[in-house]
């Protein structure tokens, strides 16, 4: 009997002292949970944020060009084929008479569906089926884009989606712009730490935003048709360039003094 006791008075000891040191333990998570937040406190008083942009606008030195074959035919079948004889026609001229490599040339669509004609006496009646084939050339001769359209135009294309400019010197001139951006950030910076009788201090903290590219681009209105240039002067197609923005965005912390 006095063994049990002994043994109940050692462990009801021990829950004491682990009740303790729990809340020893507690207590000093709580106290370093709020000295955290007075330094983060100090230090959100002692510094200035801001968000700024940089951007560039450069020639672009690359285009995209959409265009496809549309054909019809009495049968899927005879669609297909008329859709295949004028797209190999318009390779010959890319391939051949372009010296397009292959690799820039990407089919982006191709299918053949059935077209209906619809009455009230009859309603749903089968008139035939159309193929597409549509495509997407990465072209770096931007001076020649007129006269390359008006070649696969006369070689059976006769549909043009869109011509996009683009550059593929993304990687370099976004870092232009990441320079501009921290440019733009410290002037804001500065002026606000002038407004508020502070000092401006080192940087704290960066964080960069997505950079961006606007691409200038051109297209044709529910993919109208087009026919080859063919006036007396035998002039070609006109396309402008123009130029594209290169941006992109950052947010800095400074301390103040």
């Amino acid at each position: 009997m006095g063994k049990r006791t002994v043994q109940v008075a050692v462990l009801a000891v021990t829950m004491a002292a682990a009740g303790w040191f729990g809340q020893a333990k507690l207590g000093a998570d709580q106290a370093m949970a709020e000295t955290t937040a007075a330094v983060q406190a100090a230090s959100v008083q002692n510094a200035v944020t801001v968000g700024a942009e940089g951007s560039i606008k450069v020639e672009p030195d690359v285009a995209y060009l959409n265009f496809g074959v549309d054909a019809r035919g009495k049968t899927a079948q005879e669609a297909q084929q008329a859709s295949a004889a004028k797209f190999a026609a318009v390779e010959k001229a890319l391939f051949e008479t372009f010296k397009i490599d292959k690799k820039d040339v990407q089919t982006t669509g191709f299918g053949v569906q059935p077209e209906y004609n619809y009455t009230e006496k009859d309603g749903q009646v089968l008139k035939g089926y159309l193929a597409t084939h549509s495509v997407r050339v990465t072209y770096r001769d931007l001076a020649g884009i007129g006269k390359l359209l008006d070649a696969v135009s006369a070689a059976g294309a006769n549909r043009v989606d869109g011509v996009q400019f683009s550059t593929e010197k993304q990687d370099q001139y976004e870092l232009e712009a990441l320079k501009k951006a921290m440019t733009n950030a410290g002037t804001k910076a500065s002026v606000l730490a002038t407004s508020a009788n502070r000092t401006l201090g080192p940087v704290i903290n960066i964080v960069q935003g997505n950079a961006a590219d606007v691409p200038v681009i051109f297209q044709n209105e529910s993919a109208v048709k087009f026919a080859p240039a063919s006036d007396a002067a035998g002039a070609s197609s006109s396309v402008q360039t123009g130029q594209i923005e290169i941006s992109a965005s950052v947010t800095v912390q400074y301390a103040l003094k």
